[in-house]
C-alpha cells in the first residue's frame, strides 16, 4: 500500500510527477524517485500509466486541464482566446520546470484533445477555418510556451541590464559600435513580461481577428 494507506490511482502518480519535476527538474527525474515518493516500487506505477512516456503525457494533461476551455470565458473568440492564453501562461509560470516537455511534445491523453477540440472551435467561431485555423492555434500555443520558456528563464535582455557586479554597464556597448543598441538601454529598466506578452500577443491577434 502506498505511504499513508492512501490507494495509488493515475490521478495520484501524475501529480506526484508533476511535484517531482517542479523539485528536481526532468533531468532529475526517474521512476526510481517518483516509486519512493509515493512509497511503492518503481513497477507498481505501471499499473496507472503505460510507460515514461505516458506519464510525461498525463503530466502535460495536468497543465492544460488547469486552464480554463475558452468558451468558459463566454465573450467573442477573440475575448476567449485573450484570456485562455493569460490563463494558461499563469499555469505554466507555475510549473516552469516542465517547460521544455510542454513546448517539445504533442497533446496525446483523452482530456488533452478535448481542450484542443475547443480551443479550435473557437478559432473556427472567428471565421478562421481549414488549415488555417490548425496554423493559428500553432501560433498562438506557439507564443504562449516560448514566451513564458523565456520569461522564467534568463530574460533575453538580462545581460545587457547589469555588469557582474551590478551596476548599469553602459560602457561596454558604446554608441560608435552599437549605436541603436546604446540608444535603447537606458528603456531595458522599463522592460515588463507583462506588458511584453501582451504586446506580442495583441500583434498576433491583429493578423488573425
Amino acid at each position: 500500500m502506498p505511504k499513508n494507506d492512501v490507494p495509488l490511482t493515475r490521478q495520484r502518480v501524475l501529480e506526484a510527477a508533476l511535484h517531482l519535476i517542479d523539485q528536481e527538474g526532468l533531468e532529475g527525474f526517474s521512476m526510481r524517485k517518483l516509486g519512493a515518493m509515493l512509497g511503492v516500487e518503481a513497477m507498481a506505477l505501471y499499473n496507472h500509466v503505460e510507460n515514461k512516456r505516458a506519464l510525461f503525457d498525463g503530466v502535460i494533461e495536468l497543465l492544460v486541464i488547469q486552464s480554463p476551455s475558452p468558451e468558459q470565458f463566454d465573450g467573442t473568440p477573440r475575448e476567449e482566446l485573450w484570456a485562455f492564453a493569460h490563463a494558461f501562461r499563469d499555469v505554466l509560470r507555475a510549473h516552469p520546470r516542465v517547460l521544455p516537455l510542454v513546448a517539445t511534445s504533442p497533446l496525446r491523453t483523452k482530456a488533452s484533445l478535448v481542450i484542443l477540440d475547443r480551443l479550435l472551435a473557437t478559432i473556427q467561431r472567428a471565421q478562421i477555418t481549414g488549415v488555417q485555423a490548425i496554423y493559428a492555434l500553432q501560433c498562438l500555443v506557439g507564443f504562449i510556451v516560448g514566451h513564458t520558456w523565456i520569461e522564467t528563464g534568463t530574460p533575453p535582455m538580462a545581460d545587457l541590464e547589469r555588469g557582474p557586479n551590478g551596476p548599469m554597464v553602459w560602457q561596454q556597448f558604446p554608441a560608435e559600435h552599437y549605436p541603436t543598441l546604446h540608444a535603447l538601454l537606458p528603456e531595458i529598466t522599463q522592460w515588463n513580461p507583462d506588458r511584453e506578452f501582451d504586446f506580442g500577443l495583441q500583434a498576433l491577434f491583429q493578423s488573425l481577428f
